[in-house]
């Protein structure tokens, strides 16, 4: 069956017709590449959850896989999920029970509050993140999206070429200071350094451009901090405007996916303390990760 697609109001879409458990065509593959180009943000609701080896396989039909084990090192060497393809974001210790209030996990965690787009940390960018629900909140929980691509179209001419050329710093630290996280070893510093992006991204089949931010952008290259991150939060607050957003509310078993090239995303608050969120994601990234 072919991809169809019904489009949400500013953007995204919710997607069917082809069945993201089974192993991917590469007909499959170009549908829902098109529709990531048009649409960035795609919606499956299949209403089973996908188990580990079909999320991990529906990313790797799409590209490199991230591995990650930074919670691991963080809880000292023990996670929820035995695989280092799947990201967990949800609220669940190596026992399955919720994450205590002072769990360094939990407030890591935190920074997913703040807007942001999935691995600008890294040289190596991430461009989907596939994010499956397991188990949701009754209530809160949900996912904002920002559409950057209408962001950087909305902006004047000027406002355009003053951009165009700058080149922002982006670190995990960073962000995740500004979330709380402030107690961090020079080991796990030593595990994640400061990477440069340029601030406008142009997608290299539709030549579409965007606004590439995040929260972990800190300053802008060559500019006095404090002028750079005026900026940086200036282009923030209007790409996330209403008109640019959409705020997706999980049922459990959706499968969202969105280009990381091309919105910024956020969590939403709900009672973490006493309710389950299992949350898990595949990132795909630009080329092959290195050890």
């Amino acid at each position: 069956m072919s991809l169809t697609l019904s489009p949400f109001k500013n953007f995204g879409a919710a997607a069917a017709g082809i069945d993201i458990r089974r192993p991917l065509s590469a007909g499959d593959v170009e549908e829902i590449v098109a529709a990531m180009d048009e649409h960035a943000v795609l919606v499956f609701r299949h209403g089973a959850p996908l188990n580990d080896d079909e999320q991990i396989n529906f990313g790797r039909a799409l590209g490199p896989v991230q591995h990650l084990k930074m919670l691991k090192m963080l809880g000292g060497g023990k996670t929820l999920l035995d695989r280092s393809e799947l990201i967990d974001v949800g609220n669940l210790d190596e026992n399955g029970d919720i994450v205590g209030a002072d769990d360094r996990r939990r407030h890591f965690h935190d920074g997913n509050l703040l807007w942001h787009s999935d691995v600008t940390f890294d040289d190596n960018r991430a461009v989907y993140s596939i994010l499956s629900a397991r188990v949701i909140p009754p209530d809160g929980g949900d996912t904002g999206f920002a559409d950057m691509r209408l962001a950087y179209d909305a902006l004047s001419a000027d406002k355009q070429s003053e951009i165009e050329d700058l080149v922002a710093e982006h670190s995990i630290w960073y962000s995740r200071k500004l979330g709380g996280f402030t107690d961090i070893s020079e080991e796990e510093m030593a595990t994640r350094s400061a990477s440069h992006h340029a601030l406008v991204h142009a997608n290299p089949r539709t030549h579409r451009k965007a606004l590439y931010l995040a929260s972990h952008a800190s300053h802008i290259i060559g500019w006095p901090e404090s002028m750079g991150r005026a900026l940086l939060d200036a282009l923030t607050e209007h790409a996330t405007q209403d008109e640019f957003t959409y705020t997706h509310k999980w049922q459990a078993g959706d499968v969202v996916m969105w280009d990381n090239l091309a919105t910024m995303h956020r969590a939403t608050e709900f009672d973490s303390l006493t309710q389950i969120r299992d949350m898990r994601r595949v990132t795909t990234l630009e080329r092959e990760m290195t050890v």
